[in-house]
């Protein structure tokens, strides 16, 4: 899909109005304290902004996946319908509260909130309860997500979507509120992701490698099918690498493969070839005869696996061979790991992709995006997410956004108009709020500080000259 640029935050006015945001605070909870606040963290710059431009904040989310009730159902004596104690968000609004450094009110029913949102003053926040309690928030009939979209629209004068994460999704809280209210903006999360995939599948600096991997061929069937009219390189890694290359004729022993994919992994080679992509598979691998982690795994020497062994993680020649790749290209985009990388033994090759990427965004300036879910966990275990120039927060909406399908939570939302696109120095991640984590970085990837005024420089001077032999060429006509 082309994507279109939205109105943002910016663009609103919020100075004493009630801003409902639309948040993914979808994060790992065990025994009621949160193991990985990444996600509540990358939605801090949209609070912060509308909290310091005099508005109220009521923020909503799903966690987990909840059975849901029906709004018809029979209210409980104690608890809400549709309650469940591992997908409260109450442990999440202690969290906002403590990073926010600021009260943060928990409603308990997050469609019956009116008393709460009533309430609400400049500068307050409040979190609702999970949206995913009630059914309607995903449910295949348009006038019951529109139904609970009216009660959530009731309590506030703008809607913001924050939530990547659940782009693809669509539900009451991601399309039906915008419906209803005529407006959706963009908050500073889902305006970095949408620029970002925006440059790297319309306009990116070339050559432009793609580096997928993960266990099925079929999970990723879409995705390589539409990369490979916007890529120079291909890179597959990961469990599915194994059935391109039982196709390709290559032994591998008792490694996961897709006997009934064998046919499309070799039309996607043979497309590939037709439209010039450069197709890099691993050379040698990491074995075991066991699923499972073991002190000495065996390297190969070749292509071929051995009978009786599975591969589990490309070895040290494949590493060699992708970080190259990686390092003449100016564009790189990951999905998928390279290996069972949750086992130390077999996380080398995903690893070492992390670091070439994250080396070349620093010294190259490789625009590097990572697309969210295993990869961009992989990332943040390497310690090579903070080097990256994107790290997605949406798994699946990345991933369905690759295969080129339209997001129903993006298209949704207010467009910029001509003369905002053609003019907006977001498009090229060059201004807007510092708080935003986005613009003019010292990451060094292709859109610094220094190449900006590098370019400019340039402008200036071509003009420059070309005013120089317009005067000289009106001089000789003179003549």
């Amino acid at each position: 899909m082309s994507l279109v640029l939205k109105k943002s935050i910016d663009d609103a006015t919020v100075k004493d109005k009630k801003v409902l945001i639309r948040v993914d605070f979808n994060v790992p909870v065990k025994n009621g304290k949160i193991t990985n606040d990444f996600r509540i963290r990358s939605a801090l710059p949209t609070i912060q902004k509308v909290l310091g431009a005099g508005g109220s904040c009521i923020l909503m989310s799903h966690l987990g996946r909840p059975k849901g009730a029906r709004m018809s159902d029979p209210k409980p004596e104690k608890d809400v319908r549709g309650y469940e104690e591992a997908a409260t968000l109450r442990p999440v609004a202690a969290r906002v509260a403590e990073l926010l450094g600021r009260k943060v009110e928990f409603a308990p029913d997050c469609l019956d909130a009116a008393v709460y949102a009533s309430k609400l003053k400049s500068g307050d926040v409040l979190l609702l309860e999970n949206v995913r309690f009630y059914a309607e928030e995903g449910s295949k009939k348009e006038e019951e997500r529109d139904a609970m979209a009216k009660v959530l629209a009731s309590y506030a004068d703008l809607y913001v979507s924050d939530a990547f994460g659940t782009a693809h999704r669509d539900s009451a809280t991601m399309t039906g509120i915008p419906k209803v209210l005529g407006a959706g903006y963009a908050g500073y999360l889902m305006e970095k992701e949408i620029n970002y995939f925006s440059r790297v599948l319309n306009s990116p600096p070339r050559p432009l490698v793609a580096i997928v991997g993960g266990a099925k061929v079929s999970d990723k069937i879409q995705l390589l099918d539409n990369m490979l009219g916007r890529i120079n390189y291909l890179v597959i890694g990961g469990a599915m690498a194994y059935t391109f290359q039982k196709a390709q004729g290559h032994k591998i022993g008792i490694s996961m493969c897709e006997e009934d994919k064998l046919d499309l992994a070799k039309s996607l080679l043979k497309k590939a070839q037709e439209r010039g992509v450069q197709v890099f598979l691993p050379v040698d691998h990491v074995c075991s005869k066991e699923f499972k982690a073991v002190d000495s795994p065996l390297v190969t020497e070749s292509v071929d696996v051995p009978d009786g062994y599975m591969a589990l993680d490309i070895g040290p020649k494949t590493i060699h061979m992708y970080e190259e790749v990686i390092g003449r290209c100016k564009s790189a985009i990951w999905n998928g790991p390279m290996g069972v990388f949750e086992m130390p033994c077999y996380s080398k090759g995903t690893f070492a992709v992390a670091k070439a990427m994250g080396t070349g965004t620093q010294k190259n300036r490789l625009l590097s995006i990572i697309g969210g879910g295993d990869s961009a966990s992989a990332a943040e275990l390497s310690g090579e997410a903070k080097n990256m120039s994107h790290v997605s927060t949406g798994g699946g909406a990345s991933l369905e956004l690759l295969e080129g399908k339209t997001l129903p939570g993006v298209a949704i939302l207010t467009d910029k108009d001509v003369r905002e696109r053609e003019t907006s120095c977001k498009f090229a991640f060059g201004g807007g709020s510092p708080s935003r984590e986005f613009g003019l970085r010292r990451s060094g990837h292709v859109f610094d500080g220094a190449f900006i005024v590098t370019e400019i420089v340039k402008v200036v001077g071509a003009l420059l000259i070309g005013i120089f032999i317009g005067r000289r060429m009106s001089t000789k006509l003179i003549r």
